[in-house]
């Protein structure tokens, strides 16, 4: 009689009702026990397609984790990209044969090389689930060529949600589908997960997540290459362990030394200036929470402001432009979003700048014209999650109210008028990590203005006008911690207005148009909260 602790294999059989309702209808969409192989592609022919079609055969036959069924009524000329626009030929042809899943396999030859692909189609939605792909190989034999095929097949197998299926049960007693092949060993406790949601791809379908519960625990009594035996110790209820559960547990997740924490005999030394939980003022390790409401920055900018305008005589009908640049002043900007669901959020922004530039129209007095600007917005936006992760790359759509001001100190002859763009604003942007550990990352953003409007004092310029706005930036960040990130942005203005029909400017002149142009460079500190 063979012992696992106090576990005995050879205990009598419990009368364990198996139930059903800790298979969730994911879970079972999800369960693929029966796999059809379509006609493999190429590019080129056929040259490829019928020795990958075999091999493809050959490794799910093989397989002991599916049963290989035969596909009939498929078009040999659609490869995987055709059936993942046509889900519904996939499940046709799915449910045709019976199989849980179809597999696809394609070759591209390309000036770079040869393109291997494995697609796994589910036969409940006809989308695509897995993918693997060997981008741009050097050419080479069919040898190699299956020997590679055999290395997408294992990565495909791999990316299934679960290691192996519950085939039985007796009492408390389990068969399982995994053996020494897959890595299990005597007395190996495995998890028994049930998988409650799949998070896909919002275009492409394939599968990105699972959320699973562990619904039982295995100690597993005997194994052999592709099957073992095992007792149930632990389960969620009585009778939630049953045929088609999911086998999960089979290998753990190993971190890196991270170094520093030790228990030697000067752990101050050790530990350097910032013990942990031991030496000179300890403290307790506990992990910061993740921030979770929204951000705060505070920035500080130097730009460049063009200033520009077009005068017209009403008697000649000669006409005078007038520019003049302020090439740095200083702005400070607040800016800030709050977090509404990890999708929804709300932004707003306030920001001054100083500047002055010479008066360009001769004669007009006083030469050097004082001026600020600022900039009010408030937005409503939309994430759009590339990964199942805010912090991962995203993109992001939102619409607002904005007012940009300018004011000029009035001249004798008047040159500039102070003014005030108005108006709606679509807007789009997105960020990225461009690191593995996500301490760097990349953003940017463009906002039009909707029919924005133009207010000038002390005069306006024509009876009647037409503006036009546009902001860009560009920039990225570096977290310096869970709540701080130090960024820096390069960003673009431009306003312009065109004036029709005779303004108040003066008795013999009007505006003919209005323009100014912005380049800012911002570095701020933003908080996460």
């Amino acid at each position: 009689m063979a012992m696992m602790g106090s576990v005995s294999f050879a205990q009598p059989l419990n009368k364990v009702p198996v139930k059903n309702s800790f298979i969730s209808e994911v879970d079972r969409q999800l369960t693929i026990k029966k796999v059809g192989v379509l006609p493999a592609t190429d590019n080129v022919g056929g040259l490829y397609a019928r020795y990958l079609e075999e091999k493809t055969k050959a490794l799910v036959k093989s397989s002991h984790f599916f049963d290989e069924i035969a596909v009939t009524g498929a078009d040999a000329r659609r490869n995987s990209d055709f059936y993942e626009r046509d889900p519904v030929e996939v499940k046709r042809l799915a449910n045709a044969a019976g199989a849980d899943a179809l597999l696809a396999a394609q070759v591209t030859k390309t000036p770079q090389g040869l393109t291997i692909s494995l697609s796994l189609f589910m036969a409940f939605d006809g989308q695509l689930l897995l993918q693997e792909e060997s981008a741009n190989a050097a050419n080479f034999p069919v040898a190699d060529m299956e020997k590679k095929t055999g290395e997408l097949f294992g990565k495909l197998v791999a990316k299934i949600p679960y290691r192996g299926l519950i085939l039985s049960r007796q009492g408390n007693r389990v068969t399982m589908s995994v053996g020494t092949n897959d890595g299990v060993r005597e007395n190996a406790i495995l998890s028994i997960e049930q998988i409650l949601a799949a998070k896909r791809h919002p275009k492409r379908k394939f599968l990105i997540s699972t959320d699973k519960e562990i619904i039982g625990k295995v100690r597993v009594a005997k194994v052999e290459e592709t099957l073992s035996f095992g007792v149930i110790i632990q389960e969620k209820e009585a009778g939630a362990v049953g045929p088609d559960s999911k086998v999960t547990g089979l290998d753990f997740v190993n971190y890196a030394d991270p170094g520093g924490v030790k228990a030697g005999p000067n752990p101050e030394n050790e530990l350097g200036k910032d013990p942990v939980s031991f030496g000179s003022n300890p403290k307790a390790w506990i992990p910061e929470a993740a921030p979770s409401l929204g951000r705060l920055t505070v920035a500080l900018g130097l730009g460049s402001l063009k200033n520009s305008v077009t005068i017209q005589d009403i008697s000649t009908g000669s006409q005078n432009s007038y520019s003049s640049t302020a090439s740095l002043y200083p702005s400070i900007d607040l800016d800030g979003e709050l977090w509404i669901t990890p999708n929804w959020f709300m932004g707003a922004r306030i920001s001054q700048g100083i500047l002055s530039f010479s008066n360009p129209q001769s004669g007009s007095s006083p030469g050097t014209l004082n001026s600020n600007n600022a900039h009010y917005s408030l937005h409503l936006g939309y994430y759009f999650l590339l990964q199942d992760d805010f912090w991962g790359p995203k993109i992001n759509v939102h619409l607002g109210f904005g007012r940009y001001t300018l004011f000029v100190d009035a001249s004798t002859p008047l040159t500039f008028t102070s003014a005030a763009y108005s108006g709606l604003y679509l807007g789009g942007g997105g960020s990225i990590p461009v690191t593995r550990d996500r301490l760097w990352l990349l953003d940017l953003a463009l906002d039009r203005y909707v029919y924005p409007t133009i207010t000038e004092t002390p005069v306006s310029s024509g009876g009647a006008s037409e503006s036009s706005v546009t902001t860009f930036k560009i920039g990225g960040g570096y977290r310096l911690t869970q709540r701080f990130v130090i960024s820096a942005h390069l960003g673009f203005e431009f306003y312009s207005s065109t004036f029709t029909g005779v303004g108040n400017r003066s008795a013999t002149t009007q505006g003919l148009n209005s323009s100014q142009t912005i380049t800012n460079l911002i570095t701020g500190l933003d908080y996460l909260f």
